[in-house]
């Protein structure tokens, strides 16, 4: 079976990913800056942003596979930004490179890459012109050609993929979803009647929710044809970039009024537009590159799946998911 090494493998994509990959009987090795025991496997300690640490991770693991999901996430510092996705991810292609230099590496890049993009050329595919506006985005971009340039020059395998919202049990509170389900979580606490109304800006804002153990999939069915030589075109090129979307184009007030039914009958009230932090407001992706990639069976040895991907998981299915989730963990 393929060894896998998941940089970040605790964090909220991460532990999605380890589990796809436990769940199809590969060897896991997920890193994380706390080293915490989480009852999934081994944990192996690894600070992205040095490189001595992970050239440890990478030389003692000696891995098939490496999934470099390590991002700053929430923050909109520019000095962090660039330190985790650029100086992080070449010290990982760096280590990769000495110690397991057979190895196919994904690096997760992001829809952010794109930046604002203009009505007429929605959905978003892979050829649309990066053009980001934000030191996230643009941090983002710097990793996607530091990666390209390591496929291109070093003769590595390195596939980039640019999931777009990525939603379902496990997301962190600083994303909409989760702080919203959070909000409500406290008026049912409070022992609001159903009814009860409760705001949401950006409300007619839209984005494209895939949920994670899908993106999880892809990302694997991905590798499986980074691993192999084909000529029937089921194979992927190292140096590809593939968007991670559903195509489904959901506004907030869509999620919010799920979210509401869910809580109990609360009822979403639109209240106005504030500044979000990537300041978009209509996203949808085109995931065609990686459907038309991964529609028919690829041989990979050993492993229990067949490379095919579709998503699995609608967006109604992950929010409440994500709810109930949240609902167990407080006790609601």
């Amino acid at each position: 079976m393929p060894k896998a090494l998941v940089i970040a493998g605790t964090s909220f994509i991460g532990r999605h990913v380890c589990d796809h990959l436990r769940t199809i009987g590969c060897e896991v090795v997920a890193t994380s800056r706390r080293a915490e025991a989480n009852g999934r496997g081994e944990t192996v300690f690894c600070e992205v942003t040095d490189a001595a640490s992970v050239e440890g991770a990478i030389k003692d693991s000696a891995p098939d596979w490496i999934i470099q999901c390590a991002g700053a996430t929430s923050s909109r510092d520019p000095d962090e930004l660039f330190r985790t996705h650029v100086d992080g991810t070449c010290n990982v292609l760096a280590a990769a490179r000495v110690y397991a230099h057979d190895a196919s590496l994904c690096i997760f890049g992001s829809a952010a890459e794109y930046g604002p993009v203009a009505e007429c050329r929605l959905p978003v595919s892979e050829e649309c012109v990066c053009e980001p506006t934000t030191p996230f985005g643009q941090s983002k971009l710097a990793q996607t050609h530091l990666a390209l340039a390591a496929a291109a020059t070093s003769g590595q395998k390195v596939v980039i993929v640019r999931p777009f919202n990525v939603i379902g049990p496990g997301l962190p509170d600083f994303y909409f979803a989760a702080s919203l389900a959070r909000r409500l979580l406290k008026l049912k606490s409070a022992g609001a009647p159903s009814g009860t109304d409760f705001e949401v800006f950006n409300a007619n804002s839209t984005r494209d929710f895939i949920d994670a153990r899908d993106v999880a999939a892809a990302v694997v069915a991905l590798l499986c044809r980074l691993d192999v030589a084909s000529t029937d075109g089921s194979s992927v090129a190292s140096g590809s970039v593939f968007n991670l979307a559903t195509g489904i184009e959901t506004s907030l007030l869509d999620v919010a009024t799920l979210l509401g039914e869910l809580a109990g009958g609360y009822v979403p009230s639109a209240s106005g537009e504030v500044e979000s932090r990537g300041g978009i407001v209509r996203s949808v992706g085109d995931a065609s590159k990686l459907r038309e990639t991964c529609v028919t069976p690829v041989d990979n040895v050993c492993l229990t799946v067949d490379g095919t991907w579709s998503p699995q998981f609608s967006w109604q299915a992950s929010v409440a998911d994500l709810w109930s989730a949240m609902a167990l963990q407080n006790g609601a």
